[in-house]
């Protein structure tokens, strides 16, 4: 191997250890109870070293969200891989992300804090790399969403005279909604025997009706 590609190998496996350090830390603690002294000590590295590799820990941080934002985006495209329409891809994506809450609720959390007021990423021209392939992986999922919306008019499926971008608005409202939703409303549901799955099936079910074309008379849902 040439020696600058083992040098790139090697920065590469660095910067690696330093954001899986990094990770775990953020999981268990929590963005603002870890510093990058704390990261530098855990892995026995000056902390001028962690910044050859991240300009600070708000960096640091979105390297975090933006693992956890690749592997929501593969799950998506790999679940939609099996959909033959419009309405189908919508399901798909809802239950995707539903699956991503369940199974890696850290990076969940992770993402949820990364799109708080806490940071500032809309129209933000200093972002770094990694906050903004977060925000264009956002941006593709919406636009599969609205692209699955138009096939569903185009199919009969979907009603005619809503507006794709708008429709595609108000899911990600409902999804952002369901996977923030508040202590509270999980103790009425709990109350009422209805698990997690059990709501999401009725919210789909009650955005099937929503976005129903009922003129349509041959096929179904």
């Amino acid at each position: 191997m040439p020696f600058t590609n083992l040098k790139e190998q090697e920065k590469e496996q660095r910067r690696e250890l330093i954001l899986s350090a990094a990770e775990k830390m953020f999981f268990s603690r929590g963005y603002d109870n870890v510093s990058m002294d704390d990261i530098a000590s855990e892995i026995g590295l000056n902390k001028a070293t962690l910044y050859l590799y991240f300009k600070n820990k708000e960096s640091l941080f979105f390297a975090v969200v933006l693992r956890g934002a690749l592997i929501l985006n593969a799950m998506i495209k790999e679940r939609i891989k099996k959909c033959n329409s419009g309405m189908e891809i919508i399901d798909a994506i809802g239950i995707t992300y539903f699956d991503f809450v369940e199974k890696h609720p850290d990076y969940s959390r992770a993402y949820l804090y990364f799109r708080s007021d806490r940071f500032s990423i809309e129209n933000n021209g200093d972002l770094c790399d990694d906050a903004k392939r977060v925000l264009e992986l956002r941006n593709e999922e919406f636009a599969i969403v609205c692209k699955a919306i138009e096939s569903g008019m185009e199919e009969g499926m979907i009603r005619p005279d809503l507006d794709p971008i708008e429709v595609t608005v108000f899911l990600t409202l409902i999804l952002k909604t369901l996977t923030e939703m508040r202590p509270s409303f999980k103790k009425v549901l709990e109350d009422r025997r209805i698990t997690p799955n059990q709501f999401f099936k009725d919210v789909a079910g009650l955005v099937h009706h929503m976005l129903a074309n009922t003129d349509k008379k041959d096929g179904k849902f």
